[in-house]
């Protein structure tokens, strides 16, 4: 059990430290619209992994990592986390 435990927290960790995050404040609308515009220069649809009237959250996929963007209307923030493999 151990050794299971530590292959899960290395593979939790050492991914996190491929990370870039980048916060700015910004509307939320015009956070939403960030999404829609990536979505249409990279012609990929946005994976939704939380969407609720405060906040929404997508990940697009690319060949070497991820984009993970966060919008949050009570905070007025973007949040944008690059993970590359």
């Amino acid at each position: 059990m151990k050794l299971t435990l530590a292959i899960l927290l290395s593979s939790l960790v050492l991914p996190a430290l491929a990370q870039k995050s980048t916060s700015k404040s910004m509307s939320f609308e015009d956070c939403l619209r960030v999404i829609q515009n990536t979505a249409t220069q990279l012609g990929v649809a946005p994976i939704n992994i939380v969407e609720t009237k405060d906040m929404r959250m997508v990940r697009f996929l690319s060949d070497d990592g991820s984009v993970l963007v966060t919008c949050s209307r009570p905070d007025r923030k973007i949040i944008t986390t690059i993970t590359k493999k």
